[in-house]
């Protein structure tokens, strides 16, 4: 078994990393900032973020061995030695702290938001929280740990390095927006597991809800996201971002027409499905951005590379997504 496989990093890597890059490079240009010349400490908040995640996945499957078990599924961490199944996870936490003390310190702001975090899935995963069976508490340590406290630690790790005060707009809309999306994700999984975790045992949000309920509350969850998004957009203000808004909503529109994907704020109920404003703020958003870096700063356009090269997967899917839009035959369009 491979490593990525083994920390499940094809569960986060393409798909939390990307907008979180996407907040520090709108950080650094609402501060007309030079995005290139602050890439290198970009990495860095990257890299304690990997590591974290790391972390993340690992305790998962640790607190998770004993029910696991008992529903028949596989775990990976079932097989090692107690002092080998630790390693990773305390390897993790020492790195942590060295990032604390070596890298955030004295930026205290940043030093609580990269903390938050680790303390959250802690509590998430291990008794006796166990935020993960505790309803909407687990769905909020969930979207907290993820989404929320790292979006928040681009904008005041940025800040303080590029020697601009917090805007406090800007980080209240990005909370918001990180929010909605984080409990938007942990919601769709939570729900698209419903029928496994019913039958383990194993108590979510998910499970104590009926689906058919839940319907009304997806759409105004996505309703405040878009809200906050639109006034990040305008904060931002630029004619790139907004054209790569434009073709998002074409292209949606072209994937439901053509290809049959259904546009879906969380509950999906067949196996053809896009979750709206995923594909904007994993790919159109962040690719926007540096799309415009590129015309006005020099050397924007590595990053870009970079971008492009450590993130594939979305933008892989959308050009075949793409080519069977265009060539699709005609006689099954469907209205």
């Amino acid at each position: 078994m491979s490593f990525s496989r083994f920390i499940r990093s094809h569960d986060w890597w393409d798909y939390k990393l990307p907008p979180i890059l996407a907040v520090g490079y709108a950080t650094l240009l609402l501060g007309n900032k030079s995005i290139f010349d602050y890439y290198g400490y970009i990495a860095l908040i990257l890299l304690s973020v990997i590591i974290g995640a790391v972390y993340v996945s690992v305790i998962n499957d640790i607190s998770d061995i004993e029910v696991d078990l008992k529903a028949g599924k596989a775990n990976k961490m079932a097989s090692l030695s107690q002092a080998v199944r630790w390693l990773i996870p305390l390897t993790c936490i020492a790195a942590g702290i060295g990032f604390i003390y070596f890298f955030y310190y004295p930026d205290i702001v940043s030093c609580i938001f990269y903390m938050l975090p680790w303390i959250t899935f802690s509590m998430y995963s291990f008794p006796p929280f166990r935020l993960k069976n505790r309803g909407i508490w687990g769905v909020l340590a969930d979207a907290s740990g993820a989404h929320i406290f790292i979006s928040l630690l681009m904008v005041s790790r940025l800040s303080y390095l590029s020697g601009q005060a917090i805007d406090y707009r800007w980080l209240i809309a990005v909370a918001v927006w990180a929010t909605c999306g984080g409990v938007r994700g942990i919601l769709w999984h939570q729900f698209t597991d419903r029928d496994n975790d019913i039958r383990s045992g194993i108590e979510t949000y998910a499970t104590r809800r009926n689906p058919a309920d839940f319907k009304n509350i997806e759409w105004i969850i996505l309703g405040i996201e878009l809200a906050a998004l639109l006034f990040m957009l305008y904060m931002i203000n630029n004619v790139f971002v907004y054209l790569a808004m434009g073709v998002y909503w074409v292209l949606m529109l072209l994937k439901y027409k053509r290809l049959s994907q259904e546009p879906i704020p969380i509950l999906h109920q067949r196996s053809s499905y896009q979750i709206l404003l995923l594909d904007f703020t994993d790919l159109f958003f962040p690719v926007a951005l540096l799309l415009y870096a590129s015309v006005t700063q020099p050397n924007a356009w590595i990053v870009l590379c970079a971008q492009l090269l450590l993130f594939p997967a979305r933008w892989i899917l959308m050009l075949k997504d793409v080519y069977r839009i265009i060539f699709k035959p005609v006689n099954t369009f469907k209205t």
